[in-house]
Parts: structure tokens; sequence; C-alpha cells
């Protein structure tokens, strides 16, 4: 029996407004945790709800990390369309 290809895959163009929307998300993200970074308070000014807000931004930015792998996908999409007959011949 001949194998014929079920569907055919096409290269979507026009994603630079995403990838330009990732980056801007990745620098403002980096910029917060530079921020938290270096301007440490004193002991007793407001020390505790800044190790809070550290500690929000910090699972904040391991989230952050998994959306930056998956756009790897996103990044390079496809589109497939099926050859209807030949799946119903199938």
């Amino acid at each position: 029996m001949e194998s014929r290809r079920l569907f055919a895959t096409e290269s979507i163009g026009g994603r630079a407004v995403y990838k330009l929307h990732a980056v801007t998300v990745a620098a403002g993200i980096l910029l917060v945790l530079y921020y938290r970074a270096t301007s440490v308070p004193a002991a007793g000014e407001g020390r505790t709800a800044w190790l809070g807000m550290l500690v929000a931004e910090l699972w904040y930015s391991v989230y952050w990390v998994y959306w930056v792998v998956t756009q790897s996908v996103r990044w390079s999409p496809v589109r497939r369309r099926p050859f209807r007959d030949r799946l119903a011949a199938r």
C-alpha cells in the first residue's frame, strides 16, 4: 500500500509583535528583580514587607522561566491542514 501524507504543514508568518511582547515582559520582570536586589531596606524599615514582596516576585519569576521555555513553540508556529479524502480512505 502506498503511504501518502495525511496533512500539509504550513509556516505562519507575522509573529514579530508576539516576539516583541515576550521580550518586553522578560525585560520588565528582570528590571523588577534588579530593583529588589539593589534596594534592600535597613532592618526595621519595612523589611518584613520587603521580604514578602521578594518571595512573591521570586515565585512569579519561577513561573516566568516556565513561560519563557514554552515560548519556543510559539515563536515558530505551524498550521496543519488535513487531506480529508485521504483520512476517509484510511
